[in-house]
C-alpha cells in the first residue's frame, strides 16, 4: 500500500451514529462514499453468498487479509465462524479487535502474512486494489495459499478491462478539478481476470472460478471481479 493510502486508512473513525456495529464498521471500512456506498442489507447478502460458495459454516476458521475494521468478517462471526485478520493500519485493526474480541488479530504489512498457522479459508476483499504493482500482489497470494489449508478468495478487484469506464465514472461523478484534488496519488491498482487465474494456479490453488461482483447499491460492482479457488 502507497504511504497515501495508508494515511487515508490510518484517519478512518467509527461513526457512532451509525445504526449497529456492522454500519460502523462499513462506514470505517470506506464503504460510506459516493462511490463505496452500501446498505447493511446488501452487504450481509453479499457475505452471505461468499460464504456459502466458500462452504463455510459455524466453526469455519476464516482469515483476512486487510481486514480493515472487519466489516466482511462481522456477519461471518456472527454466523458462528471463528474470524482473524492483518491489516496494516493499527486504528482499524483495533476496531475489529473491539468489535470481535473472540478473534485474532494482527497489525502490519500484507507482504509479512505469516503462513505457519493454517486457517480453513484465507480471503482478501477490496484491498489488492491498494497494492503497489502485480509482483507484490502476486507474492500476497502466494502467502495466502499456503496459509489456507481448504480455499482462497479475492473479492472485490478492479478489472482492468474496465479501467477506463471505471475511471470516467469516477471522474465524471465528481467532476475533474475536485476528483483531481481530492484523489490525486492515490491510484488503484486493476487486474486481468487471466494474470489473476494464472497466479492462482502457479502457487498451487486449483479449480480457479472467476465471477462479475455483485453488490446491490455498490457503484463499483459493475468495474470489479471476485476469484475463487480451492487447494490441491
Amino acid at each position: 500500500m502507497t504511504a497515501r493510502w495508508k494515511d487515508v486508512w490510518a484517519a478512518r473513525k467509527l461513526d457512532p451514529t451509525r445504526a449497529s456495529t456492522l454500519e460502523q464498521l462499513m462506514a470505517a471500512d470506506g464503504l460510506d462514499t459516493g462511490f463505496g456506498n452500501v446498505a447493511e442489507a446488501a452487504w450481509r447478502e453479499f457475505v452471505t453468498r461468499t460464504a456459502a460458495t466458500l462452504d463455510l459454516g459455524r466453526g469455519s476458521r476464516v482469515f483476512e487479509v486487510g481486514c480493515g475494521a472487519g466489516a466482511f468478517l462481522y456477519p461471518l462471526h456472527e454466523a458462528g465462524c471463528i474470524v482473524g485478520g492483518l491489516d496494516q493500519s493499527a486504528a482499524l485493526v483495533g476496531y475489529a479487535a473491539a468489535a470481535m474480541p473472540e478473534g485474532q488479530w494482527v497489525q502490519g504489512d500484507a507482504s509479512a502474512l505469516d503462513p505457519a498457522e493454517g486457517w480453513d479459508v484465507v480471503l482478501a476483499c477490496g484491498v489488492f486494489m491498494y497494492f503497489s504493482d502485480p509482483g507484490y500482489a502476486r507474492g500476497v497470494i502466494a502467502r495466502m495459499a499456503a496459509k489456507a489449508t481448504r480455499a482462497v478468495a479475492i473479492l472485490d478487484v478492479p478489472d482492468v478491462a474496465r479501467r477506463d469506464e471505471a475511471m470516467a465514472f469516477r471522474r465524471g461523478s465528481m467532476g475533474e478539478a475536485e476528483y483531481e484534488a481530492k484523489y490525486r496519488g492515490l491510484d488503484h491498482l486493476f487486474y486481468d481476470r487471466s494474470w489473476m487465474k494464472r497466479v492462482l494456479v502457479e502457487v498451487g490453488a486449483t479449480g480457479v472460478r472467476i465471477e462479475d461482483q455483485q453488490v446491490s447499491g455498490y457503484q463499483n460492482a459493475r468495474f470489479r471481479f471476485n476469484a475463487f479457488a480451492t487447494l490441491k
